[in-house]
């Protein structure tokens, strides 16, 4: 790490070093390192006033980014968790949150709680700041894990762990002071936050495109160098008029959140585009490892290889275990911490995977998302890989259908475009690969959750949505 920040505040250290460099860049004007740090000082001074100290709790409940930024620096100065909540969650089960945590203050533009207060209504008081307030190991930041309500945990991050993570994400992709990073994901995300980090080590700026529809104008119109996509962001994106040409003009396009089927992988490969892969979690404060601009010579078969300031062993069962300075300080269960290492610090991710004699990772699947089926054991991503290593398919996902004979069959659910297979194809090409047990009974069109935008359907949001027995689902033939 670089230990000039172990004892100054970035926001502060970015303020002294480039002082006039934007750090924030939209359709409005642009606002410098100065500016952002004299707005999130007088939010501060706001927090003060009410009697807010460190450790209090400010949940943060905006869909406007700038107002969010602000926001979650004030609290960073003052010594105060950021709580930016998943926008997607249903109110009730936030509030359900929110009253179990005790937070000093709730700040929502969509009136979250009875006595939560709008960005437009805060006093930006400028007061002195105690430089003590910060604490860079102390708990910084609240964030959900993805999933359904009822499985999602609050992870408790250290402003310590995110630099870490930014840290050593800039060692593999090098960030430098002019480079502009676009926001395509949200800030409840760790990879939306952990882009504030990246560019704020570097003097870089953070750039907000208009909308969805406007991501490639905004690249080329503010000359992005870098971006982070998930899977369904980057397949619609290339599919747009004149997409590859502008793509190629960024340094540096992050592809994570889910498996990246390999005929995208090829496709972009082929284009000549400069993307690189990665593997991490929101208790590693995101990325664990990341391919380099060199793998990509080699077809990109991997994850990538460990970043610095983290550790990754396998477990005699397969399981990826992980540790290091980007591991989080816990799980946050009402007013506790709880601890969420084994007893030699390693944290168990529940992910299956193998590293090869480069140290390179490839991840197999989740251990809970495994099946029995008429006695053997089936990881589905085994099967969603095979599948989306054919032309058409942009993303699927198996879920287990119980059946009187086996106990659980493998069901398929597919987003493919028009040169999709037709189910008899996908049974050829799956009996190839796998044993005839992995073969889907069934195939179905992956269903359009309109929560979802362009982030990645999850798996348990996928069986919520077909638990309810009235969905009419498309069947592939």
């Amino acid at each position: 790490m670089n230990n000039t920040f172990d004892q100054h505040h970035p926001l502060l250290q970015a303020r002294q070093h480039f002082p006039d460099n934007a750090c924030i860049i939209s359709d409005k004007d642009p606002v410098s390192y100065s500016q952002l740090y004299m707005n999130a000082r007088g939010l501060a001074g706001f927090f003060s006033q009410r009697g807010l100290q460190k450790g209090d709790i400010v949940v943060l409940d905006l869909t406007e980014v700038l107002p969010l930024i602000e926001l979650f620096w004030a609290c960073s100065i003052s010594g105060i968790i950021a709580f930016p909540v998943n926008t997607r969650f249903p109110k009730p089960t936030l509030r359900g949150m929110i009253e179990a945590l005790k937070p000093g203050l709730v700040i929502s533009d969509r009136g979250l709680t009875s006595d939560s207060l709008k960005y437009a209504d805060l006093d930006h008081t400028q007061v002195a700041i105690d430089s003590k307030m910060w604490q860079p190991d102390l708990p910084a930041t609240f964030l959900m894990t993805s999933g359904s309500s009822a499985q999602s945990k609050i992870v408790v991050h250290s402003h310590q762990n995110h630099m870490a993570s930014a840290f050593g994400s800039n060692l593999n992709i090098p960030v430098e002071l002019d480079d502009r990073w676009m926001l395509t994901l949200p800030l409840y995300h760790v990879g939306g936050l952990s882009i504030l980090y990246r560019t704020i080590l570097a003097g870089a700026a953070v750039v907000f495109p208009s909308s969805r529809q406007t991501y490639l104008t905004d690249i080329e119109k503010h000359q992005i160098t870098h971006i982070s996509l998930v899977a369904t962001q980057f397949q619609r994106l290339i599919q747009e008029p004149g997409a590859i040409d502008i793509l190629k003009q960024v340094k540096a396009i992050l592809l994570g959140g889910s498996a990246i089927p390999d005929s995208l992988i090829q496709d972009a490969l082929g284009k000549d585009l400069p993307i690189h892969l990665s593997y991490g979690s929101t208790e590693m404060a995101s990325q664990i490892c990341t391919t380099a601009e060199a793998d990509r010579a080699t077809g990109l078969k991997h994850s990538g290889r460990l970043l610095a300031g983290r550790d990754l062993i396998i477990s005699h069962e397969g399981e990826i275990h992980v540790r290091g300075e980007t591991l989080a300080l816990g799980y946050r269960n009402g007013s506790e911490t709880i601890d969420l290492r084994d007893d030699e610090g390693w944290f168990h991710s529940g992910d299956v995977g193998y590293l090869d004699v480069n140290g390179a990772l490839t991840v197999l699947g989740r251990m809970d998302n495994q099946f029995i089926s008429g006695g053997e054991n089936i990881q589905p991503e085994y099967i969603e890989t095979t599948l989306m290593q054919m032309e058409g398919i942009q993303q699927a996902l198996v879920l287990p259908q119980a059946d009187a004979e086996f106990g659980m069959r493998p069901v398929a659910y597919l987003s493919m475009d028009e040169n999709g297979p037709s189910a008899g194809e996908m049974n050829e090409e799956v009996r190839r690969s796998l044993p005839g047990y992995m073969v889907p009974v069934s195939y179905y069109s992956l269903p359009e959750l309109p929560e979802a935008g362009d982030l990645k359907i999850s798996r348990h949001e996928l069986a919520e949505y077909l638990a309810d027995s009235n969905k009419h689902l498309h069947t592939i033939k």
